[in-house]
């Protein structure tokens, strides 16, 4: 086939305090990746692609690396501007990384990506083909003609409806673990000097927001998760991928509750799009009550709360999805949900709030460190 490129986008104005922490780690996140993709030597061109000018600066030190700066557009439609950079590379083949993603990716998985959408010319390979935060193509031209859809995670799906034929990354930490929120900024702070101890700049930045007392029930969770025949809930978009890893790195017992998967690539991700039976109890019991049975059950769980909240109908800020994370409820105006977060804070047992990664990759992430404390591998 003809070069292979690879396309990182990173960029957005982030409004909030804690938003633009979020954004300050995930520059870090993007360099670390830029690196990372540039050791691979898998790619004829690795391109960040971005509004952000700090981050151009500092990128455009990195040998091998090229830069698209562009100008901050409010309207902003991730397809058009996909379609926009596949279009000046007619004829290449290419992959597409967001910059939160990849962080635990090891050299031969990229490379392995990479041979994967050379070798198959017609298909787009990704980490997940219902909800991507990565993929590729060996055509980039076929993926420039689609009607892109406004965010990466649905890209797949209309690839496939197009005739495309849909190829899954092995399943991993690395092409699963994918930085969007503060509960994924959590999990690095409890894996990084573990998984990844030289990432010191990602660490540092994660130091600097409003880490406690969210971090600790974090730690308590992820020290549940190591406990012999423990019971962790799951609740959210969990994948059987997540459960077969627990199962295979842990002994504890899971009680998952797996609903409305592929929620953002279906376009349910809406205030009262989601149907969520949780959501229904919660309602029904009131959040107290809600968390006062789980405790009766179970010793730590982890919540995709991005369901509930649809399910509630809350029309949320992202500052206060945020902020939601990290159990600041005096920041949330919607009571519905405040009185929830209050009440997860407040447990009989480690509540982690956070989105999909959370119950997805980041679980595994924090399974995964403690094996590895437990095997004394760093």
């Amino acid at each position: 086939m003809n070069r292979l490129v690879a396309l990182v986008f990173e960029g957005g104005m982030r409004q909030g305090r804690i938003n633009g922490w979020v954004g300050r780690a995930r520059e870090e996140l993007a360099l670390s990746l830029c690196r990372k993709l540039v050791l691979s030597e898998a790619f004829d061109d690795v391109t960040l692609i971005t509004d952000n000018s700090l981050l151009d600066d500092r990128a455009a030190a990195i040998d091998g690396v090229s830069i698209e700066l562009d100008p901050y557009c409010e309207d902003y439609h991730f397809g058009a501007r996909l379609g926009q950079a596949l279009g000046s590379r007619s004829g290449h083949g290419f992959i597409y990384m967001g910059g939160g993603s990849g962080f635990f990716m090891t050299i031969p998985e990229i490379v392995q990506f990479a041979e994967m959408v050379r070798n198959n010319p017609g298909a787009i390979v990704s980490n997940n083909p219902f909800s991507a935060d990565m993929f590729g193509s060996s055509d980039s031209g076929a993926i420039a003609r689609l009607d892109l859809p406004p965010n990466d995670n649905a890209v797949p799906m209309v690839a496939g409806a197009a005739g495309m034929r849909m190829l899954a990354l092995a399943s991993s930490i690395g092409s699963a673990f994918d930085v969007d929120t503060p509960s994924d900024l959590l999990v690095l702070a409890s894996a990084i000097p573990l998984l990844a101890p030289g990432e010191r700049a990602v660490l540092d930045v994660i130091g600097s927001g409003p880490v406690e007392p969210a971090l600790d029930r974090l730690r308590r969770a992820r020290d549940v998760l190591a406990t012999e025949l423990s019971e962790v809930a799951l609740i959210g978009r969990v994948s059987p991928a997540t459960v077969m890893e627990l199962n295979s790195r842990t002994h504890c017992r899971l009680r998952v509750f797996s609903e409305e998967r592929s929620m953002r690539a279906f376009g349910r991700d809406v205030p009262g799009g989601a149907r969520s039976l949780i959501g229904r109890h919660v309602e029904a019991t009131g959040p107290e009550a809600f968390f006062d049975d789980l405790a009766w059950c179970c010793d730590a769980a982890f919540i995709d709360t991005r369901v509930l909240f649809s399910h509630m109908g809350a029309a949320l800020s992202q500052e206060e999805r945020f902020a939601s994370d990290l159990g600041l409820h005096d920041r949330i105006e919607n009571v519905a949900v405040a009185r929830f977060v209050k009440a997860a804070c407040k447990a009989r047992l480690p509540v982690v709030l956070g989105g999909h990664s959370l119950v997805s990759g980041g679980v595994r992430v924090l399974a995964t460190a403690e094996h590895s404390a437990q095997s004394d591998v760093v």
